[in-house]
């Protein structure tokens, strides 16, 4: 007899199966194709908060131009933007089929071996954080602090909150210095981290 359990276990799986089949997305090299995966925006610029030039419907046909930590530079019928790379899938949509197999053979490959594809790659989508470069050529924006500090709490807000969810203050001391910072045991200067040294 199938419980409710076994049957959420199964859904998961094949709901993680799909994922794992659309989830495949490559560092692009010289303007490659594509497709959109999602609804989505087409941004001017590659942040969350630029501005939408339009939004992109499910199977959107695209070229890639370039990347940009977890953004792709793209172009399709209905303009020049940046989509966030998960909302990107690449290759066309016939050779996506080809590989894919019928859905039946997914789902058997995903539970007997955890893996959706007949290749037996397991695809990993990363993106990478601030490189030396990026950081060399950092330039302050006082906008974004102003923005960041508004949404500040004021210490009696803070407390009231505390209070309705029943939290208790709590004192934690720092943790002791270690006795020897020798090269040979790994600690150094960051044993001292957080202390105010």
């Amino acid at each position: 007899m199938i419980n409710l359990k076994s049957i959420q276990h199964y859904l998961l799986l094949i709901l993680f199966g799909v994922s794992l089949s659309l989830g495949h997305v490559a560092q692009p090299q010289a303007a490659e194709v594509g497709r959109t995966l999602v609804a989505a925006d087409l941004k001017q610029q590659p942040f969350i908060d630029a501005a939408t030039v339009t939004n992109l419907p499910v199977n959107t046909e695209l070229e890639v131009l370039k990347r940009q930590g977890g953004w792709m530079q793209v172009k399709s019928g209905a303009g020049e933007g940046w989509l966030k790379m998960t909302a990107v899938k690449l290759g066309t949509a016939a050779a996506s089929q080809e590989k894919s197999g019928n859905g039946l053979s997914t789902l058997v490959n995903l539970a007997t071996t955890g893996r959706s594809g007949s290749s037996g790659v397991t695809v990993t989508t990363g993106v990478r954080g601030l490189g030396q470069e990026d950081l060399k050529n950092a330039q302050p924006n006082p906008e974004a602090v102003k923005k960041m500090e508004s949404f500040a709490a004021a210490r009696n807000e803070t407390a009231a909150f505390a209070s309705s969810a029943k939290l208790q203050s709590q004192t934690v001391e720092y943790l002791s210095a270690p006795a020897a910072t020798s090269a040979s045991t790994g600690v150094g200067s960051a044993g001292n981290f957080g202390r105010g040294n």
